[in-house]
């Protein structure tokens, strides 16, 4: 398939790239430092794959990348980046749907606040104590579904390198809602009650950069089951991975 990747060279971009490569896909990247993409391709680097430097915020330009090509992910841009990652998410979808036309496939990140409430229509950013950055999530779910793109939201938590390199096998996956189990108790009590439950089932929902691009090159199709959904991930049942968490939502990619 045709894939182009926009932020080639970032944590989970390399990871895209790497994995697509693998399995045979025809990959075009978007990047805005080539030096970057050198040094972390070492021998790899080569005929393997078009690489196309740019701005993500010249339209032209992106919208020219995306001609011809069958899916678009972006994974350029952080939550953490403020007004600028709503900016960005917004501009990149924007261009996108002009070069890839009317129901063209395309994947973005966002975080696992984006996900609603388990047995509610309520999105997690939206409890309390969840610092107002992450509502940014929020903004581009609703900006990214009123396009006539057919997008997919991959909504994790934190995310860290994977020690051997390689996504693991039986990731939960969700669509809408939290991947993991809400505490039934949870809906007798305040929704700050959620929110602690939300947290402490984030080392859960703490994936690996390498799970998230699994997740994605395995639902590009057009009629994925993931299509015009938002996408929780959770670790296998049972197992649990530490990262240095400071919020409840993951950062976005």
């Amino acid at each position: 398939m045709k894939i182009l990747i926009i932020g080639a060279t970032g944590d989970t971009g390399q990871r895209l790239l790497k994995l697509a490569l693998q399995e045979g896909h025809e990959v075009t990247v978007y990047i805005r430092n080539e030096s970057k993409l050198e040094a972390q391709s070492g021998d790899d680097a080569g005929p393997d794959y078009k690489v196309i430097v740019g701005d993500v915020f010249d339209r032209a330009s992106v919208v020219q990348a995306c001609r011809d090509q069958q899916v678009v992910i972006n994974a350029a841009g952080n939550v953490g980046d403020g007004e600028l990652f709503e900016t960005l998410v917004q501009s990149v979808s924007h261009a996108v749907e002009e070069g890839l036309g009317d129901g063209g496939r395309f994947w973005f990140f966002g975080g696992a606040g984006a996900l609603d409430v388990p047995g509610t229509s309520k999105m997690t950013v939206n409890l309390p104590k969840v610092p107002a950055l992450f509502r940014a999530h929020e903004r581009n779910y609703h900006s990214v579904g009123s396009t006539s793109l057919n997008w997919s939201m991959l909504c994790p938590g934190p995310m860290t390198g994977a020690a051997d390199g390689k996504p693991h096998q039986g990731l939960r996956i969700s669509t809408d809602i939290w991947p993991v189990p809400r505490p039934a108790v949870t809906r007798l009590l305040p929704p700050i009650a959620t929110a602690l439950a939300f947290k402490l089932k984030m080392p859960e929902m703490t994936i690996a950069y390498e799970d998230a691009a699994k997740v994605i090159l395995d639902n590009l199709d057009q009629d994925s089951p993931l299509a015009k959904k938002r996408v929780g991930v959770a670790l296998p049942p049972g197992m649990k991975r530490s990262k240095d968490i400071q919020s409840l939502t993951g950062q976005g990619k």
